[in-house]
């Protein structure tokens, strides 16, 4: 059985991934380590208060290695790689109200980024949380691989999208 982070999130939630797999690579996390203690805070004091508020929580990308940030194509300084970093959905509520709910709930996050509008990513560090909130979009009518954009605070995907056109 995973070690418990929390009363409903276990270490195995953040330690998935089938990029990983298809690339042969173990993503250990060791009980007690700081990396293990990190997932315990972020879960304590983010995942846990909003799943009491929101219900279930889908944890879609968690702990990263450097190699295997690399390979998604995660930004260098990830703090993913980090263990103060996850990505979920709550089906079914939009990651727009989940975002919104965790700046109401006035949850203690470092970043908050509504991702798309397809998921959310949020981080917590133990000292000197920045509260940066972001949404990321992609400008989709642009030639090529469009480049994430960054609007400060929280936005509808739409209105971003709309805005440039």
């Amino acid at each position: 059985m995973s070690p418990q982070l929390s009363k409903n999130f276990y270490l195995d939630e953040f330690t998935r991934s089938q990029t990983a797999v298809r690339h042969g690579i173990n993503i250990i996390v060791q009980e007690g380590s700081e990396k293990f203690l990190k997932l315990q805070l972020l879960c304590q004091n983010i995942l846990q208060p909003l799943r009491d508020e929101i219900g279930p929580i889908t944890i879609t990308s968690g702990y990263r290695p450097v190699r295997l940030n690399r390979l998604i194509g995660g930004s260098t300084n990830s703090q993913h790689c980090r263990c103060e970093a996850v990505d979920f959905v709550a089906s079914p509520l939009n990651p727009f109200d989940i975002c919104q709910t965790i700046i109401d709930l006035e949850l203690p996050f470092d970043q908050l980024i509504h991702e798309f509008g397809r998921w959310v990513h949020v981080s917590f560090v133990s000292e000197g949380g920045r509260r940066e909130v972001l949404t990321a979009y992609k400008q989709d009518r642009l030639i090529g691989k469009p480049p994430t954009l960054y609007q400060a605070g929280l936005h509808t995907i739409k209105s971003l999208t709309q805005e440039a056109f």
